[in-house]
């Protein structure tokens, strides 16, 4: 009889703690996830397609470029690898409207380029500021203050460009007054 009432009692106190963890996570928990999915897919597509465009139109023909060059010219040695890293993991709005992403380009030079890219200390981190605009496949470099096409890396003459170009646009706060 004491085991079937000691039972009975685990069972009572079990059975609520037994519902609790079969329930599913309500909706708002959900929802959350979701959201939070969404973004770090949305995050990781802006970073693939800023990449994307700085490979293509900046990195590829700037290599291209370099190696048409004589082996015997006075100047710099070209770099052996370049990498692109996106600086800002979510899109910017220029004072025009149009979404920007700063990105950077890193070198590497010398015997031993041809190692692992993952050694850190080989590589001169950035040598090439910028910002792209996605949508309209347009890349911007800084030189100084001022931001200029990326044909000027490609001999290109380029002005520079006006100064709502690769500036996040500026919040105005009313006055209290």
């Amino acid at each position: 009889m004491h085991r079937r009432y000691l039972l009975v009692v685990l069972f009572t106190l079990l059975l609520p703690t037994a519902r609790r963890a079969s329930a599913t996570p309500p909706d708002t928990e959900l929802k959350r996830v979701a959201d939070a999915e969404a973004q770090a897919t949305a995050e990781a597509t802006t970073v693939a397609m800023a990449e994307a465009v700085v490979e293509k139109q900046l990195v590829k023909p700037l290599a291209e470029k370099e190696a048409r060059r004589s082996r015997f010219s006075r100047a710099y040695i070209p770099p052996q690898a370049r990498r692109v890293r996106v600086l800002d993991r979510e899109r910017s709005t220029d004072s025009r409207g149009a979404e920007f992403v700063a990105f950077a380009v890193d070198e590497r030079s010398g015997r031993y380029a041809p190692q692992a890219a993952d050694d850190s200390a080989r590589w001169r981190k950035d040598t090439i500021l910028g910002c792209v605009y996605p949508a309209g496949d347009e890349i911007f470099i800084k030189r100084g203050d001022k931001f200029f096409a990326a044909g000027l890396l490609l001999g290109q003459k380029t002005a520079a460009a006006d100064d709502t170009v690769c500036r996040p646009a500026t919040t105005r706060i009313p006055s209290s007054s």
